[in-house]
């Protein structure tokens, strides 16, 4: 994992809606869907925090 780009594991990450949705065409039910939003939460978090930073340290 350490010669992995933090970019390359983000989008991994959004390989996990696939099992997701496809339980949620299943069930329909409302807690499935808000499991959708989590993952996509955790990836869109994980891609902030891998992206490079303009700040700089005093």
């Amino acid at each position: 994992m350490a010669t992995s780009s933090p970019r390359l594991v983000t989008l991994l990450v959004l390989a996990g809606l696939a099992p997701v949705a496809y339980y949620l065409q299943g069930t329909g039910r409302t807690v499935v869907a808000l499991s959708l939003v989590s993952v996509v939460v955790i990836a869109a978090a994980l891609f902030l925090m891998a992206s490079p930073s303009d700040a700089t340290t005093a």
